[in-house]
């Protein structure tokens, strides 16, 4: 394995380690942090331009599972719950819109693929983020 795959996981680890730990989530590892981790592990990934693919990838799977927790979590909400639910979801959407802008402005100015990775991995952890922060949220009705 490449010094820059070593370097590349170490820095996602400590990513996701930081985001998982400001989220109140159960200990276990959800399903697409592992698909993204033996993806990333796989030895024919030796480019950042593949990198990036799989990181895309799994940015595409966060927002799938964010609609699937949304989805579930406002139907056991009460009516004043969901209003706010959807009001908070709405204001989040214009924040990673705007957010993602900026991402793009930023790293467009810097030279190396590397940077370019770096903001495809932002961009999925604003989706994972979101997505763990609803798993959270639908979690408080399990107990």
């Amino acid at each position: 394995m490449s010094y820059f795959k070593i370097f590349f996981f170490v820095v996602i680890s400590f990513i996701t380690a930081s985001a998982i730990a400001d989220t109140e989530i159960k200990a276990t590892q959800h399903p697409i942090d592992s698909w993204y981790e033996e993806k990333m592990a796989e030895e024919t990934v030796s480019s950042t331009a593949s990198m990036r693919e799989i990181t895309y990838q799994a940015q595409v799977k966060w927002e799938a599972e964010m609609n699937k927790v949304y989805k579930r979590l406002i139907q056991k909400l009460t009516k004043p719950q969901q209003n706010i639910l959807r009001k908070a979801q709405q204001q989040w959407l214009k924040f990673r819109s705007a957010e993602s802008e900026a991402i793009l402005e930023i790293i467009s100015t810097q030279q190396g693929t590397i940077h370019q990775l770096s903001g495809t991995n932002r961009g999925m952890q604003l989706v994972r983020h979101r997505t763990l922060e609803l798993i959270s949220y639908e979690q408080e009705f399990e107990y």
